[in-house]
């Protein structure tokens, strides 16, 4: 079976190393263009991109497929199966209908569930009970097609996003090369559209602490967003981030801090901080933060 595997961020990279080790026939590897990256702006690749270029893979980087030409070169290689994971680029019909079989997505959801570009975090956001990996057959409509395969795991209110996307990257090429070593990949279900929901990509202003929602909402979200980006609020106009915090019984008025242990009050119940940072300096256990830093009962954020 050839395989073009195509993708861009570390998530995808469990997936190519599993297919390689299984000695599955990798015939290229598509991701997104270098980017400039660091106070030089110099161009770095993606992370799979880099990861490729180690294993001696032929990688092609196009910005889009519109051009005849890079869709003429995709042709060329005459694959079987196209793998896309955590790519970056939407692909037309014309692609999709390149593949002597058709393409396949690996997606950190279990779908209908959590369509789009940020399903981990949205999974942590809600305090789902599970979550999952859905290989599926893909159509024009974003994460849309039918299911060939799907694993579930058990979601507990202690991961992370960072926690969870390593997790669900390395389930991702179990089930992924479980799929594909099926005899008849014929077999599927369609998706049960009366139970989509979406996951929208996470933009900045997505990112800051809203203290009148409850401390159940904001603890998953400071959790969602950690390590990368990050959950914030401002103090004394400085940015903090939270990356670990605890609810609290009790109440105070929301974004108030009600202890000088970094207690602040929210819409329903408190949080606590536990891990937190300021811009330009490392990440500090609160009790760490507090000896250089001290705070003001009473006082509020945001």
């Amino acid at each position: 079976m050839k395989i073009v595997f195509m993708g861009s961020s570390e998530f995808a990279i469990p997936s190519l190393k599993a297919l390689l080790a299984n000695r599955k026939e990798i015939s290229a590897v598509y991701t997104q263009p270098a980017r400039p990256a660091g106070r030089g702006k110099k161009l770095k690749h993606v992370p799979l991109a880099e990861y490729a270029l180690i294993k001696g893979i032929t990688i092609h980087q196009p910005l889009n497929f519109n051009q005849p030409c890079t869709v003429k070169t995709l042709k060329n290689y005459e694959p079987d199966v196209i793998v896309v994971i955590s790519y970056g680029l939407l692909l037309p019909k014309e692609i999709l209908s390149i593949p002597k079989l058709f393409c396949i997505n690996v997606h950190a959801s279990l779908l209908p569930r959590w369509r789009g570009a940020s399903p981990i975090n949205h999974s942590i956001f809600s305090r789902d009970d599970f979550t999952g990996i859905s290989i599926i057959k893909m159509v024009e409509e974003l994460d849309a097609g039918p299911i060939l395969n799907e694993k579930k795991i058990a979601l507990t209110n202690k991961k992370n996003y960072g926690d969870l996307y390593s997790e669900l990257g390395q389930l991702g090429a179990e089930v992924l090369l479980d799929t594909l070593e099926r005899p008849n990949l014929s077999d599927m279900r369609d998706q049960d559209v009366s139970k989509v929901t979406y996951a929208p990509k996470i933009k900045k202003e997505d990112t800051k602490i809203d203290f009148n929602n409850s401390a159940f909402e904001i603890e998953a979200k400071i959790r969602g967003l950690a390590p990368s980006p990050g959950a914030w609020f401002e103090y004394r106009n400085e940015r903090l981030k939270i990356f670990k915090a605890n609810v609290r019984e009790g109440s105070g008025r929301p974004g108030e801090i009600v202890d000088t242990n970094f207690v602040i009050g929210c819409g329903q119940s408190l949080i606590q901080v536990l891990e937190i940072q300021r811009s330009g300096k490392s990440v500090l256990k609160v009790e760490d933060f507090l000896k250089g830093w001290k705070i003001t009962k009473g006082d509020f954020v945001n």
